[in-house]
């Protein structure tokens, strides 16, 4: 539980300035940071019992960053997440409506084939510029490389920074929308 409590506090750090959990915790009661970290830490501790793609990146012994996603056949999650789930959107007022529209964004845009989801990389921005984002990248899309089902990774991202990172690594736009004034991309890498 200790590296995933680590983990979580680097995606809270690496998403803090991020358009889409502002738009997503705005008004959870104890602010934007707590709402992303139930969020991340219901996210991976789901995806690791449900066996899920879930990768830390490590710098001399500390956790730096971190990617989740599915494979091509998520799964179900188990009733004691979904209730975590029903909690955390409980006590944000107005998260399950924006959160139909970031998936209605992002569900327009999901390529027909069958794919990985890159649905979090984040890496703490004080190790910006050190290739732990691309080393999280790579090992992603080698996953769905060696999978013979999978054509591609898809991903969202409410960050311009980031989308300048996705094209820099072979990603073309499939889709956007809009997050109550910030923009959502869309963005898939194709492989055979």
């Amino acid at each position: 539980m200790g590296d995933v409590d680590a983990a979580v506090r680097v995606l809270v750090r690496a998403f803090g300035p991020d358009a889409l959990m502002r738009f997503l915790f705005s008004s959870h009661p104890e602010g934007v940071g707590a709402g992303s970290f139930r969020f991340f830490s219901i996210l991976m501790r789901a995806r690791i019992a449900l066996r899920m793609p879930t990768i830390l990146c490590e710098h001399e012994g500390r956790i730096v960053g971190a990617a989740m996603g599915y494979d091509t056949d998520p799964p179900e999650w188990p009733e004691e997440f979904n209730s975590e789930w029903r909690v955390l959107a409980d006590r944000t007022p107005g998260f399950a409506d924006r959160l139909k529209v970031y998936e209605g964004i992002a569900t327009r845009s999901v390529p027909h084939e069958p794919h990985y989801y890159l649905g979090v990389l984040g890496v703490d921005p004080e190790f910006h510029g050190g290739g732990f984002g691309k080393a999280l990248l790579d090992e992603v899309c080698r996953l769905s490389a060696e999978d013979p089902r999978s054509h591609g990774v898809y991903l969202e991202t409410a960050s311009e920074r980031s989308l300048e990172f996705y094209f820099r690594n072979e990603f073309e736009l499939c889709g956007e929308g809009d997050l109550d004034g910030s923009p959502l991309w869309c963005v898939y890498r194709h492989h055979e």
